[in-house]
């Protein structure tokens, strides 16, 4: 249901939705600064806090993915399959077109569209595995072009990894929560530094 509220009360709220903003980035900001100058040492810091990291790296291997995907049920394969051929006719029509119209003799006017170099997705790691959004992610970056895909889930999970692999993402990694945002925002020396 739709809430109408009533010009005078705008104010407050607005006032509430952002001292809840202020109150977030108060526990995220020495997260984000912690990664962007320390790297992989405050990665693996928060990682180990956080999401209970018990490996020296939160790099998963292209080999893991594999044994991820090698464990899915044949049933859930296919249900990929249907999915993906959905999700890329449906991405296929969502993308820019270019094009370059005359606006008078000698002058055009016109749109390049060339895709990001790389994207990341971020897969939460919570009661139930979300594969769904990583191929919503990697899916549509792969109808536009993008060359390098990484994606992250807090948990290893089969379904995942597996979909990952099975959808040719270039890295994963083995982290959630703000500090695997902030490693793909600046980057580190095991995460690389994500478009989107």
């Amino acid at each position: 249901m739709i809430r109408i509220i009533p010009s005078k009360d705008a104010g407050a709220l607005l006032t509430r939705r952002a001292a809840k903003l202020d109150a977030a980035e108060a526990v995220v900001r020495p997260i984000l600064d912690a990664v962007r100058n320390r790297g992989d040492d405050a990665l693996l810091e928060y990682a180990r806090r956080f999401d209970r990291l018990e490996r020296p790296s939160v790099v998963v291997s292209a080999e893991e993915r594999a044994a991820s995907l090698s464990r899915l049920q044949p049933e859930f394969v296919q249900a990929l399959e249907t999915a993906a051929v959905n999700i890329r006719a449906f991405a296929s029509r969502q993308l820019p077109r270019e094009y370059l119209e005359p606006l008078s003799p000698g002058l055009f006017a016109g749109q390049i569209v060339r895709p990001l170099d790389t994207v990341a997705a971020y897969i939460p790691g919570g009661r139930y595995p979300l594969p769904s959004t990583l191929m919503m992610t990697l899916i549509p970056a792969q109808v536009a072009g993008v060359p390098r895909m990484y994606f992250c889930c807090p948990r290893l999970v089969d379904e995942v990894f597996g979909t990952g692999h099975w959808l040719g993402a270039t890295d994963a990694f083995l982290m959630g929560g703000a500090h695997a945002i902030a490693a793909f925002a600046f980057g580190t020396e095991s995460v690389p530094r994500a478009d989107r």
